[in-house]
């Protein structure tokens, strides 16, 4: 039966280890090898304890801060009651007129368009941040079609809440599908697109015939 050895791993904790070697034959393990068990105990230990102060998040982000103020919009998409978070962001150069409403990716937030926001108010936009229906600040239907078309209705309705007729539409990622969708359902209303390393575009002209002009809905 192996000798039982314990560390203490800079002062964090205790770890007990099982060597088979004779205990008057300790001192010919090699010191790399003890350190990199030290090491890896260590990292152990601190991993442990940064995940218990990770801070807890609600099932809307409650307690994350966003970088502007948070707005929610309310309001009844297939037969529910749902909430729509979003930043509205005052041009903080001279103002031209003019609004752009960024569209997240699937994996993102409308907290990440952080510094686009910055560089788009300071240039003089208006700028409108929503977050989708089922991610980050916003309501999470468990039965809810989420679909491109949806999601494009819901952020016209918030436009349309705010006021705001004419917009540039700038998609991110898989917002890259969604800001596509917006403007062939909104023609009218877009001025511009733009896109940032969209995916899903290839067949793009496909989309386009299959998608509904405005004029057809309801």
């Amino acid at each position: 039966m192996g000798n039982k050895v314990y560390l203490l791993v800079c002062g964090l904790t205790w770890k007990r280890l099982q060597i088979s070697t004779p205990i008057h034959r300790l001192q010919e393990v090699p010191l790399m090898r003890a350190a990199k068990i030290a090491g890896m105990l260590m990292s152990l230990t601190l991993s442990g304890a940064a995940l218990a102060e990770t801070p807890g998040y609600g099932q809307q982000l409650e307690g994350f801060t966003y970088p502007h103020a948070l707005h929610k919009f309310s309001f009844q998409s297939q037969g529910q009651t749902l909430e729509m978070g979003y930043m509205d962001v005052a041009p903080t150069g001279k103002a031209n007129g003019r609004t752009a409403v960024l569209m997240h990716g699937k994996n993102f937030c409308a907290a990440t368009w952080e510094d686009t926001i910055k560089g788009l108010s300071t240039a003089g936009y208006r700028v409108v941040a929503p977050d989708q229906i089922g991610f980050c600040t916003s309501t999470k239907p468990e039965h809810y079609q989420y679909s491109f078309q949806q999601l494009s209705m819901n952020t016209h309705a918030l436009l349309e809440k705010l006021g705001i007729d004419k917009v540039s539409v700038v998609g991110h990622s898989t917002g890259g599908m969604l800001a596509t969708r917006y403007a062939l359902m909104y023609p009218k209303q877009t001025e511009k697109l733009v896109m940032v390393n969209p995916i899903g575009l290839r067949r793009l002209e496909s989309t386009r015939r299959a998608v509904p002009q405005r004029r057809s809905m309801v």
